[in-house]
Parts: C-alpha cells; structure tokens; sequence
C-alpha cells in the first residue's frame, strides 16, 4: 500500500496558478461593500490518472482605499492639518477541489469547489504632518478585523497556450478563467466613508445608524502638543458573506 501511494504522488501532476481577481459583493454585503479587486495564487496536485486535482489558495484583496488631507481640531482648540489613509482589505486561506470534464484537447473545462477562512480588516495611516513624504506614520494600526469560514463553488476553462506560443511545451502553460459564489459565516467590516472634514466632537454620534451600520471612531494625537482626540472615521456593517469571484489567470502544469 505504501509503495502504491508513493507511485500515485511521484506520478501526480503539480498545476500552480497566478490570478488576478475581480469579486463583486452580493445581497446585504453588496449593499454597504464595494468591489474589490485582488490577486490569488493555487498550488493543486493532479491525481494520476483521474480528473481530480486537490490543493490550496491563497488570496488577497482590496475594496476601497481612502486618502484625505484633514484639519483635526482638538480640545484645546489647537488644530493640524495631515494626509489620513483608511484601506480596507480581505484575505482568503482555503483548500481546493477541481474535478476536470476532458482529459485532452487544448480547451478543459472544470468544476472547483473550495474551503476556508476569510479574513476581514481595515488599517488606518496617519501621516506625520512634519513629513512631507509620509514617511513616518503618526499612527499606523488595524481599526477592525474579523473573519468567518466560507465555502465556493465554481467553473471555468484552461486554455492551451501551446496553439499561440508555438515553441511552448503542449500543456504546460495555460490561460485559466473561473467564476466563482462564495457563501459564508457573518462577518463585521467598514467601507470608505471618512467624512472630509471630521467634526471636533464627532464622538458623539449615535449608537446605531439608520442603516444599522456601527459608527467608528479612532483616537488621533497632536504631534506638537500631544493631546489625544478622538473623530469619526467610518462606519461598521454585518452580514454575511456573499459575493460572485471573477478569476482570470496563468497556469503552469508540472509534470
């Protein structure tokens, strides 16, 4: 039995991917939560002789990134201005299924289903105001960050770049397209929606917006002076994940 095993990986097929991602968010997350655009790599391992291939993914993306110049005033009526960044991203971590429907011909279409975790967070950079470059963040730090198990089911097509590149080893290098639904858990996230000009007693907004959503303040600190103040600086939403995956990318089959 071991030596069968054996023989099954040393024949096995490695296919590793590069992917450039565009997802767009569906129902109560498509409501509060921009598009986002991404890159993922897939490392799978053919089984010899069968349709089935089984591995990992690895992604990460982005939804909106917000760069404001920003007067704070703060309680002793002293104010400065400076660049405030609020980026908002999401990685996934899953294993990986793919059964392929032909075993030859340049074009193989699949099924794909996946398994896993997706991780949720917004950073907040504050420039140094002395630092012309931003160089030196005043404050740099993770405002929120939640995750959730999430589960995806999808389909696509390789193409055999061999046809194009004519000294190109037949199926070794290939053009992958997907699309993919990823449905999971509840999960706890912002969007950019700083307000231009943050009010000096933003703190006091209400609990609960009309939306449901969670206002969110940070603390910022004067650099001359010191004193800390805390402003608005968006809002946080729940529900679940929901979402519609566009995968295009390069595939590399080792054999």
């Amino acid at each position: 039995m071991f030596s069968l095993c054996l023989t099954q990986v040393v024949a096995a097929q490695v296919d590793l991917s590069l992917n450039l991602n565009y997802t767009r968010p569906q129902g109560a997350m498509g409501r509060y939560i921009q598009n986002a655009g991404g890159i993922s790599g897939q490392a799978l391992y053919r089984i010899a002789n069968t349709p089935f291939a089984i591995g990992a993914e690895l992604g990460y993306n982005s939804y909106g990134s917000e760069t404001t110049r920003q007067t704070y005033r703060f309680s002793d009526g002293s104010s400065t201005e400076t660049d405030v960044t609020v980026s908002n991203n999401y990685a996934t971590f899953a294993v990986v299924g793919r059964i392929d429907f032909k075993q030859g011909g340049p074009l193989i279409p699949y099924a794909i289903g996946k398994a896993g975790f997706n991780h949720y967070w917004t950073s907040l950079v504050i420039a140094d105001p002395e630092d012309a470059d931003g160089c030196r963040p005043l404050e740099n730090k993770r405002l929120l960050e939640d995750g959730a198990l999430a589960g995806t089911l999808g389909a696509g097509v390789r193409w055999d770049l061999s046809g194009v590149f004519k000294k190109a080893e037949p199926r070794h290098f290939w053009l992958d397209f997907g699309v993919n639904y990823t449905t999971g858990g509840n999960v706890r996230f912002m969007n950019v929606n700083m307000p231009a000009d943050p009010d000096p007693v933003a703190h006091q907004h209400p609990v609960v917006n009309a939306d449901g959503s969670v206002p969110f303040s940070a603390r910022f600190i004067n650099p001359q002076n010191q004193i800390v103040h805390e402003h608005h600086v968006g809002n946080v939403y729940n529900s679940p994940i929901q979402k519609i995956n566009v995968q295009l990318g390069f595939l590399i089959s080792i054999r």
